[in-house]
């Protein structure tokens, strides 16, 4: 068996966060000595204009038996995120400025990608850990749709066993504290986030590997 080459993808600054947790929790996720999987966290621009061609690059110098793409949004809790459909709509322009109203990612492409991360046992590992964690069916419609979209279709364009999905986070108490824009809205410390990302990576290695044991 070989260990688990996973990719952590976090978003970088945008409109709703200049400082995003995102990023920061995928930072980390590089930093730490993994046991049972090699990671490598990247940093992606919220740009739509060019998110497809940097999973691409990353997909074909990485190989990675995984990808988990991390966002942020307004609620109180980790979200494991379960599909990706076919539009963009933003209530926001994205960091090149542009704002996608009502059109596809994908002009006739298939309405809709599932992720393929073994989200039950991400959710059950994390709310183990007393974080509040829970599946979700609906990944919006902006940047964070974008990427569980254009990943999955990727990974199938590629003809790739990877697994792939994207886990929405909430906003940290730094956020607050910068933008009083957000003072009504939840958040959570990063530390605990990053607590909640290293159980969904422990997780999905776990299942990897498993995989690899069946078919050697």
């Amino acid at each position: 068996m070989t260990k688990p080459k996973i990719i952590v993808a976090g978003y970088g600054s945008w409109a709703k966060a200049s400082e995003n947790p995102a990023e920061a929790i995928a930072m980390e996720m590089g930093r730490l000595n993994w046991v049972n999987c090699e990671v490598s966290a990247h940093v992606i621009p919220v740009r739509s204009d060019t998110l497809v061609d940097h999973i691409s690059a990353l997909l074909d110098k990485h190989a990675p038996d995984a990808w988990i793409g991390i966002g942020v949004s307004s609620r109180p809790l980790i979200e494991v995120e379960t599909v990706g459909v076919n539009w963009c709509d933003f209530d926001v322009p994205d960091a090149a400025g542009l704002t996608l109203k009502h059109k596809p990612i994908v002009p006739n492409g298939p309405a809709a990608y599932n992720a393929s991360l073994p989200h039950g046992h991400i959710v059950e590992a994390i709310t183990q850990a007393g974080i509040p964690a829970a599946i979700s069916y609906h990944a919006g419609t902006h940047l964070c749709n974008h990427m569980l979209y254009s990943t999955a279709r990727l990974v199938e364009q590629k003809k790739l066993s990877t697994l792939s999905g994207f886990i929405h986070v909430p906003l940290s108490p730094a956020n607050v504290i910068t933008d009083t824009a957000h003072l009504q809205r939840p958040t959570m410390a990063l530390q605990t986030m990053c607590e909640a990302m290293e159980r969904a990576i422990d997780v999905t290695a776990r299942s990897i590997l498993n995989r690899q044991i069946k078919t050697a």
